[in-house]
């Protein structure tokens, strides 16, 4: 092997190529293609799961602004139509993510692991990002929870996975129009 410096922006250029093309992450083959030992390619992401929650995290991120914007763009009013609405186009694409399907297919228990568990930040990271936009909605006045926004937003996605994996979770089929109607509730502040 080379003295090649692997940067984690390096590794994860190379690992989502592969979930993209439906093949495993296999650390060895990974390190391998590199040009690195596996054991520096371990020192550089952590692990194969924060690796794969890397590569899963960065799909989720510009699908949630890109939802946020389909929703806007077909007229759902601001405030919890909108956020519903968002939710919903996410959970779609999501569910509609071939890579994503292959992958949870493939290695179910794996799968659960890094998009529920904390070693792999998915859920955290996702929690994190609705928190925002639930931030930004109440600032603007589009939203007026009961519940702090991150209670709301960790219970928000806890919904969304909840439909979109409930094959993993519960060998169940993805409801979206259940998810909506949970997530609209959740929202909608008692009169």
């Amino acid at each position: 092997m080379s003295a090649r410096v692997l940067t984690p922006g390096d590794a994860m250029v190379a690992a989502r190529r592969w979930f993209l093309e439906g093949r495993a992450v296999d650390m060895q083959r990974l390190a391998e293609e590199l040009a690195v030992g596996r054991a520096t390619l371990y020192r550089v992401v952590g692990s194969r799961e924060r690796l794969l929650g890397d590569v899963i995290v960065s799909f989720a991120r510009p699908t949630i602004a890109a939802s946020l914007v389909r929703a806007r763009e077909r007229g759902l009013v601001p405030g919890v139509e909108r956020l519903v609405g968002a939710a919903r186009i996410m959970n779609r694409a999501v569910i509609e993510f071939e890579p994503l399907r292959k992958f949870v297919a493939a290695e179910p228990e794996t799968a659960f692991r890094v998009l529920f568990m904390p070693t792999a930040g998915v859920h955290l990271r996702i929690v994190a990002a609705w928190q925002q936009v639930l931030a930004r909605a109440r600032v603007r006045g589009d939203l007026h929870p009961e519940a702090d926004v991150e209670r709301l937003a960790y219970l928000f996605v806890r919904i969304g996975e909840s439909v979109i994996h409930a094959d993993l979770l519960a060998g169940r089929e993805p409801d979206l129009d259940l998810a909506a109607d949970l997530q609209r509730s959740l929202l909608t502040s008692p009169d």
